[in-house]
């Protein structure tokens, strides 16, 4: 046996497999001291907190890295694909990434929480050697729903909307709203047969029998749809579900329990749904199903 050739031939495949675990990325064949954080930037049409399928990711987004030992490191913008890099940082637990603001108030961060809190900025963040740590961010955007009060239908301009039909007539809405299951003072079902009768019903209605005053805030915003004041699919983030879902709601709870005095087991979850409908009657801002549908303007600068 040639031992010089056979020595040779070792020496040859020990280098190629070093360049390959090289390449591969393998950690124990890399001598490193430094690590990256990537940050992925989303639109939650669906306010869940959630990147689902079909959920854009947002470009343009400013990032700010900090550390707690080495302050302020830098901002950068979201790419066209949602990211932002930041590579060639030293090892350390103490990093911080802090999302943009956008001036205007209609931008609201759904991830991530901390027990249901948008956390922001994030702290306490690792950075190993070798490796890149993955960071989410996720938000929506929101726009008045634009309800009408109850108020507002019961004075001339609601009731010119309900008759705007041709030719000019109530009954289309009235009938709609008799297929609800609207009731009174004393839990007994309401079907308006005209408007004087609908006005004195909605202007009278107390919470002394709670599913009188859910049933005056369900009427409203059936008419705010009916008249296409209010989109039902579009989501209202504190109910977590669509303004249809929560129609839907309230007219089983009525159907089911129609008179719910104080000490009702019942009352409590229908003024709960009574505050959601009055909240979104009075024009509560409500997820926009697209990010371009609002504008954004940041303070944050990138480097």
């Amino acid at each position: 046996m040639d031992i010089r050739k056979t020595i040779t031939r070792r020496r040859v495949l020990t280098t190629a497999l070093l360049t390959a675990t090289l390449v591969s990325g393998v950690a124990f064949a890399c001598v490193c001291s430094h690590g990256s954080i990537i940050v992925k930037k989303f639109y939650d049409a669906n306010a869940n907190g959630i990147q689902d399928a079909n959920e854009v990711r947002l470009a343009g987004w400013p990032m700010t890295l900090g550390s707690a030992s080495l302050g302020v490191l830098g901002t950068l913008p979201t790419d066209a694909f949602g990211y932002a890099l930041f590579s060639n940082l030293p090892l350390g637990s103490d990093y911080t990434m802090t999302e943009g603001t956008p001036i205007g108030g209609n931008w609201v961060q759904s991830t991530p929480t901390v027990n249901g809190v948008p956390v922001n900025p994030i702290t306490g963040i690792h950075v190993y050697a070798g490796q890149t740590t993955q960071l989410t961010f996720g938000n929506y955007c929101t726009k008045p729903s634009g309800g009408r009060t109850p108020g507002f239908w019961s004075n001339k301009n609601g009731q010119a909307t309900m008759n705007d039909g041709t030719p000019a007539s109530l009954l289309p809405e009235l009938n709609q709203l008799a297929a609800l299951n609207l009731v009174d003072a004393n839990g007994n079902a309401f079907n308006p047969v005209d408007y004087p009768s609908f006005r004195t019903w909605l202007l009278d209605s107390t919470a002394t029998n709670m599913a009188y005053k859910l049933s005056s805030h369900l009427a409203a915003m059936h008419l705010n749809v009916e008249a296409n004041f209010v989109n039902p699919n579009r989501i209202y983030a504190p109910f977590g579900g669509t303004v249809g879902e929560l129609m839907a709601l309230a007219n089983a709870s009525l159907a089911s329990d129609p008179y719910t005095p104080s000490g009702h087991a019942e009352r409590a979850y229908q003024e709960q749904l009574k505050d959601y409908l009055d909240a979104l009657n009075n024009g509560a801002a409500i997820v926009s199903p697209t990010a371009t549908a609002c504008t954004r303007t940041f303070t944050e600068q990138p480097y």
